[in-house]
């Protein structure tokens, strides 16, 4: 890439459960995309379909000990 831009790979990002891969693409220090992908899907996320954002926090430390 050239014009001051870069690309910054996370891959894999470690200390969660599971597998995943960050991709930043910076031009000139700001940030014009940026994608993750992981590979596990445990369900946790279904649970708190629907409920206020706030709710995970509470949820999720008592299903999950990552």
């Amino acid at each position: 890439m050239s014009g001051g831009a870069n690309k910054i790979v996370i891959d894999p990002v470690t200390r969660i459960e599971g597998h995943l891969k960050i991709e930043v693409e910076l031009d000139h220090g700001k940030v014009v995309d940026a994608k993750t992908s992981g590979m596990l899907y445990r369900g946790l996320e279904t649970i708190c379909t629907g409920r206020d954002p706030r709710d995970a926090q509470h949820i999720m430390q008592r299903i999950c000990g990552v």
